[in-house]
C-alpha cells in the first residue's frame, strides 16, 4: 500500500520565529509561542506528528525564561539533544546520574550546585525524569533537595508518551509540585502519540489548567513527510525471514557510494532477536555487517559503542530507537509492538526527508486500503492495534503512595524536615490520606512481629506478608522500579560486548556460559530445543520458587496470584491490623517483578545470591552448583 505524504499548517511567523527570520512558521509552533509568551495556563500539551518540528517550539520557552529545564526519557536523547541545542547556539548542559557524585547528602549539594554553576552560563539543563524523582522520594538526602525544582522558569517533557503507568505517576507528581513551588512556570508536555489519560489526570485530578496545541493538517501547506511504500509481511518476527533482509540490506549497500549516514533501520521488539540477527550477519553476510551498527538496550552501558563516532548506512535497534532517530531513513524494517501508538512512532521515523520503504512484520490482516493519506492511516492503525489506556484510579493511588511514601521516608529517617513539604506531597493529592495512612499501619504491625507480647512470630504467614509489602515499598523510590544490574559479557555479533543490564531480563533470553572474576557473568545464546530452568526465590517468598524464564507477564500473573491468596488467608485472622482491602489494591496497582529483587536466582549451573537492604544497588554472589 502507499501511504501518501502529509503537510501541516502555515502562517505569518511571531516571536521568536519572526526574530529569526522564518519565512513562515507552522501553525501549532506559533500557537506554542503565543502560550509560552503571553498564556495564562501555566501547563500546555503540544500534538505534533514525529517530524512536525515539535523541538523548535522548546526555543521559544527558552527565549523567554532564563533557565529551562528539558526532560528526556533516555540519556541517548539527553547526548543527542544537546548536540542539537548546540548547533544551533543554545548553551546546554545534560544533567544524569553520570554527572553526579557522592552520595546522600553529598549528593544533593553535587545536584544543586550543577544547577547554580551551569545556570549562571547556560540557557538549557538537559536532563531524565529520574534525576527529579529522586530528589522528590528523599534519594538525595537533606530539606534541600527539593529547592532543585525552585532553579527553573520552564520545563518541557519530550516523549511523555515513553512511560508506562508507574513512571507516569511519577511525571504527575513532578507536574503536580512544579507549579505550586514556581510562580508564573511554563510546563510543556510534547508527543506525536501523548497519553490522553495522563493529560486528563492533569486537569482533573491535579486541577491544573492546560492549553491544548495539536497540529493541523492539510493539503496545501509545509510538507513534513514524504510519500512512503508499506509491505506487510506474513511473517511475525524479522529473523524469520533474515536471509531475504539480508539479500535486501546488501543490494541497498550496493546501491549508494557512501556510508557516513544511516538511511535503514531494523527495529526488534527484543533485544535477544536484535543481537541474533547481528549475529548472523557477521558470520553469513560480512559484507553487510561492516557497514551496520547495532544500538538497543544491552548497548547502552556498553563504552565501546559509541554511534557518534563511527560511520554506517544500517542500524540495528529495538524500542529504545522510537524515539530520537534523526536520520533520514529510507528504508525500514520493523516488527509490530502491538500497540499503536509505539507502531505510529516506529513508522514515523521513515520518509521525514524523503520517499521510503517500510516493510512490518506481524500487522495481519486489518481495513487497509492501497493508497491513503497518513492521517487516514494514523486513524486505522488506532482502530486495528490496541492501545492500553492507563486507568485514572490506578493513577490516581499511584500519585497518591508516592506523595505519602515521600513523607513517611522524610519522618522516618530525618526526624525534622521542612514542614512545608508537607504542601508539596500532600494538597491536591487526592489519595494521600489513604495511603499514609497504609504505610503507618503496616510500619505499626511490623513492629507486632517477635518479642514479647508480639501478635505474630518471626515466621509466621502474617509477618512474611508485611515484610514483603514493606519491601515492595521501595519500588517508590524511584522512578521505574527496582532491577537486578549486573556486569555482562554477551554476544554482539563479532565479539562479546560487556555491559551493565537486569540480570533477571537476562536469564530469560541467555544462557550463562560461566562466571568470570567480580562476578560478571559470560553468557551464550540459550537452545530453544533444550529446556533450561530458572527458578527465583523472593524475600518472603523463600518456600517457594517462582519460574523466571517466562514471559514477564506470566511471572507477574504467579506472583500475583500467590500474593492475593496470602492477602486473604491474613484476612481470617481477626487480629491482623492491616486493612486487607488496601492490601490487594496496593498489590492491584504495582508490577511485583518491577518493585521486588529475588534473594536467590538458580539456573542449570549456578546459585546466584542477591543481598539487597535498600541502600544501593544489589549485591551478587554466584557459586557453581554441584549437580
Amino acid at each position: 500500500m502507499r501511504i501518501r505524504g502529509a503537510s501541516l499548517a502555515t502562517e505569518e511567523p511571531t516571536y521568536g520565529y519572526r526574530e529569526r527570520g522564518f519565512d513562515h512558521a507552522r501553525a501549532f509552533q506559533n500557537r506554542v509561542a503565543e502560550w509560552a509568551h503571553d498564556g495564562d495556563e501555566e501547563v500546555a500539551v503540544l500534538r505534533a506528528p514525529t517530524g512536525g518540528g515539535k523541538t523548535a517550539t522548546f526555543h521559544e520557552l527558552i527565549d523567554s525564561r532564563p533557565l529551562t529545564l528539558l526532560v528526556y526519557p533516555t540519556n541517548a536523547l539527553l547526548r543527542q539533544q544537546r548536540t542539537r541545542f548546540e548547533a544551533e547556539g543554545v548553551d546546554a548542559a545534560v544533567l544524569n546520574s553520570n554527572t553526579l557524585e557522592g552520595r546522600s547528602h553529598e549528593r544533593t549539594e553535587n545536584l544543586l550546585s550543577f544547577v547554580d554553576r551551569f545556570g549562571a552560563d547556560h540557557e538549557v539543563v538537559i536532563t531524565n525524569p529520574d534525576i527529579l524523582q529522586a530528589a522528590i522520594q528523599d534519594m538525595y538526602r537533606g530539606n534541600q533537595a527539593m529547592d532543585f525544582f525552585n532553579r527553573f522558569d520552564a520545563i518541557v517533557y519530550d516523549e511523555f508518551h515513553f512511560y508506562g503507568s508507574l513512571a507516569a505517576s511519577g511525571l504527575l507528581l513532578q507536574t503536580k509540585i512544579i507549579p505550586e513551588r514556581i510562580p508564573d512556570v511554563k510546563i510543556l508536555l510534547a508527543s506525536a502519540t501523548p497519553n490522553e489519560e495522563f493529560v486528563e489526570f492533569v486537569e482533573e485530578r491535579i486541577g491544573i489548567d492546560v492549553r491544548d496545541i495539536s497540529s493541523t493538517y492539510v493539503d496545501d501547506g509545509d510538507r513534513f513527510r514524504e510519500d512512503v511504500t508499506l509491505h506487510r509481511h506474513e511473517e511475525r518476527r524479522i529473523l524469520d525471514a533474515k536471509e531475504a533482509i539480508a539479500d535486501e540490506l546488501r543490494e541497498a549497500i550496493a546501491s549508494v557510494d557512501q556510508y557516513n549516514e544511516p538511511h535503514v533501520v531494523l527495529v526488534f521488539n527484543s533485544v535477544k532477536d536484535s543481537n541474533e540477527f547481528h549475529r548472523y550477519l557477521s558470520e553469513e553476510f560480512p559484507d553487510v555487517f561492516e557497514h551496520t551498527e547495532k544500538d538497543n538496550g544491552f548497548d547502552t552501558d556498553d563504552e565501546t559503542v559509541d554511534l557518534d563516532e563511527v560511520e554506517f548506512y544500517v542500524l540495528n535497534t529495538t524500542s529504545k530507537g522510537e524515539v530520537g532517530l534523526d536520520y533520514d531513513i529510507r528504508l525500514l524494517y520493523m516488527e509490530n509492538p502491538g500497540q499503536a501508538s509505539s507502531f505510529l512512532q516506529r513508522f514515523g521515523r521513515a520518509g521525514r526527508e524523503s520517499e521510503a520503504t517500510v516493510h512490518t512484520f506481524g500487522l495481519g490482516q486489518g481495513p487497509w486500503e492501497d493508497e491513503m493519506t497518513f492521517p487516514r492511516f494514523a486513524e486505522l492503525i488506532y482502530d486495528t492495534l490496541d492501545e492500553p489506556g492507563m486507568e485514572l484510579n490506578q493513577l490516581s493511588d499511584l500519585v497518591g503512595f508516592r506523595g505519602a511514601y515521600a513523607l513517611y521516608v522524610r519522618e522516618e529517617s530525618d526526624g525534622w524536615f521542612n514542614q512545608e513539604l508537607r504542601h508539596d506531597f500532600e494538597k491536591n493529592v487526592e489519595r494521600h490520606d489513604q495511603w499514609y495512612g497504609f504505610i503507618r499501619s503496616i510500619n505499626s504491625e511490623m513492629d507486632e512481629i517477635g518479642g514479647l507480647g508480639g501478635k505474630y512470630t518471626e515466621e509466621s504467614d502474617a509477618a512474611k506478608l508485611l515484610r514483603f509489602t514493606e519491601r515492595c515499598f521501595e519500588t517508590f523510590r524511584g522512578l521505574r522500579g527496582r532491577s537486578l544490574p549486573a556486569e555482562v559479557k554477551y554476544p554482539r555479533g563479532d565479539r562479546l560486548g560487556l555491559t551493565t543490564y537486569d540480570l533477571t531480563t537476562t536469564l530469560r533470553h541467555y544462557n550463562i556460559e560461566r562466571v568470570e572474576k567480580g562476578d560478571v557473568f559470560v553468557l551464550g545464546p540459550s537452545d530453544d530445543s533444550i529446556p533450561s530452568v530458572v527458578t527465583a526465590r523472593l524475600p518472603e517468598f523463600e518456600t517457594e520458587p517462582t519460574r523466571y524464564d517466562e514471559p514477564t507477564h506470566e511471572i507477574e500473573s504467579t506472583l500475583q496470584t500467590k500474593i492475593h491468596r496470602k492477602i486473604d488467608r491474613a484476612a481470617l485472622n481477626a487480629d491482623f491490623g492491616v486493612s486487607t482491602e488496601l492490601l490487594h489494591r496496593f498489590f492491584d496497582i504495582i508490577r511485583i517483578t518491577n518493585a521486588v529483587v529475588p534473594s536467590r536466582l538458580t539456573t542449570a549451573n549456578y546459585e546466584i545470591h542477591i543481598n539487597d537492604d535498600g541502600n544501593g544497588p544489589p549485591e551478587i554472589n554466584t557459586t557453581e552448583r554441584q549437580v
